[in-house]
């Protein structure tokens, strides 16, 4: 699943002043998310953190996008 471009909100994060924030997906890394949120932009760590898109109300775990995008295009989801 790619994340870019997409709009979400941190259910739960390892730093939890973290939680809550909402922005858009600038890039992803093989452990962050980068989001762009009023003007700022915040990395927010993938492990321990959950994720609600926004647009779809899909909820995605760390662990559902851990590592990089490309690598995870063929994984199959248990």
């Amino acid at each position: 699943m790619n994340v870019i471009g997409e709009r979400l909100a941190v259910l739960t994060a390892k730093d939890p002043t973290k939680t809550g924030l909402r922005g858009l997906v600038l890039l992803e890394t093989a452990n962050t998310l980068l989001l762009g949120s009023g003007g700022r932009t915040l990395r927010i760590e993938k492990a321990g953190s959950a994720f609600l898109l926004l647009d779809s109300g899909n909820v995605l775990t760390g662990s559902d996008i851990a590592g990089r995008m490309e690598d995870r295009l063929g994984r199959k989801k248990a």
